[in-house]
């Protein structure tokens, strides 16, 4: 019985480790991106909410953690990197009667568990509803 439970406690440690090497740095990810969309949300003062979304768009491309796929001149698929968002992701939306902004980013990452080829698709949304700074 007590090799047994020791077996369970190794497999269990192991798990713990080979699920925070996997995800760790996904969810560190997560946390650049709630911090991406917040600081471009403090800006919409002298942006509005178009160009607020366009905004998140464009810094979501840019982003160093995540690739998208892209067609070259040469008709092959290569990835570049950036977070590829489609407006309907975006969303932006300002009450001018409460003076409520609210922005809500959802995207998805694909995780291949390693060894073997299987694709986890892990999706997040990042949400914010309160009134923006220095809007009267």
């Amino acid at each position: 019985m007590r090799t047994f439970l020791g077996y369970v406690m190794v497999a269990a440690l192991l798990g713990a480790i080979y699920s925070a090497i996997t995800f760790g740095p996904i969810y560190v990810d997560h946390m650049d991106a709630k911090d991406l969309v917040n600081s471009t949300f403090n800006q919409f003062r002298d942006l509005g909410a178009e160009q607020l979304q366009l905004e998140l768009m464009r810094k979501f491309l840019m982003v160093p953690w995540e690739t998208h796929p892209v067609e070259n001149e040469f008709g092959e698929v290569v990835h570049e990197k950036g977070l590829l968002l489609e407006p309907e992701q975006v969303l932006v939306e300002y009450d001018e009667r409460t003076k409520v902004l609210h922005v809500r980013v959802a995207y998805e990452r694909r995780v291949q568990l390693k060894p073997t080829d299987k694709v986890r698709v892990l999706k997040f949304v990042i949400e914010r509803k309160e009134r923006p700074p220095n809007v009267f």
